[in-house]
């Protein structure tokens, strides 16, 4: 900010005393636009319509108090307010500061010579406070960073351990229903070579009475639905072992170095973790091209997509529509996942990546998701791209060099 070139919202209801403030700051040489009101309501009005570099508030005006309109530097939006009184003692000023006052000014005829020196020295002031709000956010966004990635640690870990423990029963299972298929074919065998051999040699009396018997007991249908109950089983078994492997693979802890990656199996994989998620909101659209070796942190950009695609499904109110699509496009590669849920309003778009933003409702979501996705595109030198329309859905594009240019090092340092 150039103090010489300074928008200054006055509020002073005494017109003697803002000449007197005009003067002074002609005088000093500072180049200054100064607006006048006289009161809190004209104040508001005028801040609602444009923001001052800076306000000088007199204490007591007609319709209240100067502190009613201070804020917290730390506010979005916040500007610096030097406040002034006529009748001022030690107690007012410690009032004034800590409502969020930057300076406090007694009213006098020195006081008003000296405002431009007094505003610039504010301003500085004020300038340091941006800077150390600045870092202070920026520290509470690596530490929000670092929780995270403490937190999938820890769900790694445990999601291990429980995969481990799934794996040796769902073995054990997936082996008996094989061997029960196996016996259950020779039963039957047995049974149908019984049947052929009564046929022959037992009378027609016993032949009745046998099939009666089978009839009772519905042994045709018993015969089918225990072929479709044992293929049933080992068909899910399977499925429980697959996601297993997969629940193994995603836990596993990350290299930290990236390697030439088949992208299409993270995303299968990935996929295969989310599928139970997705299934009850979406019906998922898969339009996978092959993909050359993608140098990259496969365990992160699973993640990514992971989180993409969690995000797709908890915009889509009803039954809705996932699409995701991976294709190479010139030297890099290409995944985007398009729902038709609730789309993002613009002003929200903007802010999706900021850490601990969310539009979700409380507990569905923590606002860190898109920050890391983002984090995480970003160090393999790629780009994560979003483009809505509210009331008709979200596309988020991941564009991933295949070689980074930043390096295998770098990557494995980050």
């Amino acid at each position: 900010m150039d103090l010489h070139q300074m928008n200054i919202l006055l509020v002073e209801d005494d017109d003697a005393h803002a000449s007197a403030i005009r003067r002074a700051f002609r005088a000093s040489g500072m180049k200054t636009e100064i607006a006048v009101v006289g009161s809190l309501q004209e104040f508001h009005d005028y801040v609602s319509r444009q923001v001052p570099d800076v306000a000088i508030m007199d204490l007591n005006l007609p319709d209240g108090r100067a502190v009613e309109a201070l804020t917290s530097p730390a506010e979005d939006g916040a500007f610096p307010i030097l406040l002034m009184t006529s009748y001022g003692n030690e107690q007012v000023a410690v009032e004034a500061i800590k409502a969020g006052a930057l300076g406090y000014i007694v009213k006098s005829p020195e006081a008003f010579n000296l405002m431009a020196v007094t505003l610039e020295r504010a301003m500085r002031e004020w300038k340091l406070l941006q800077e150390k709000r600045k870092v202070e956010k920026q520290l509470k966004e690596s530490q929000a960073q670092v929780i995270q990635q403490e937190k999938m640690a820890s769900i790694g870990l445990l999601a291990a351990g429980v995969a481990h423990e799934i794996n040796n029963p769902i073995g054990f299972i997936t082996s008996n229903l094989n061997s029960l298929e196996k016996y259950t074919d020779k039963l039957i065998q047995f049974i149908e070579f019984q049947e052929q051999a009564l046929e022959k040699c037992a009378d027609e009396a016993t032949r009745t009475s046998i099939s009666e018997q089978k009839q009772h007991i519905k042994m045709d249908y018993l015969v089918t639905d225990l072929r479709e109950l044992i293929s049933d089983s080992l068909d899910g078994s399977k499925r429980v072992s697959k996601i297993v492997q997969d629940l193994q693979s995603f836990s596993r802890s990350d290299s930290s170095e990236a390697v030439p990656s088949d992208l299409n199996e993270t995303i299968m994989r990935t996929i295969n973790m989310v599928r139970n998620e997705i299934k009850y909101v979406a019906e998922l659209d898969l339009r996978i091209e092959k993909l050359p070796p993608v140098i990259c942190q496969p365990q992160q950009i699973g993640q990514v997509v992971m989180n993409l695609l969690m995000n797709a499904a908890h915009s889509i109110e009803g039954k809705g529509l996932i699409s995701l699509a991976a294709s190479q496009v010139s030297d890099s590669v290409e995944i985007s996942v398009t729902d038709n849920g609730c789309g993002i309003s613009p002003e929200h778009l903007e802010r999706i990546f900021e850490p601990f933003f969310t539009t979700k409702e409380a507990g569905r979501g923590t606002g860190l998701g898109l920050a890391i996705s983002h984090d995480i595109v970003k160090k393999h030198g790629g780009v994560l791209m979003v483009e809505s329309t509210t009331g008709k859905g979200t596309t988020f594009t991941v564009r991933l060099p295949i070689v980074p240019e930043i390096g295998i090092m770098q990557l494995k340092e980050s």
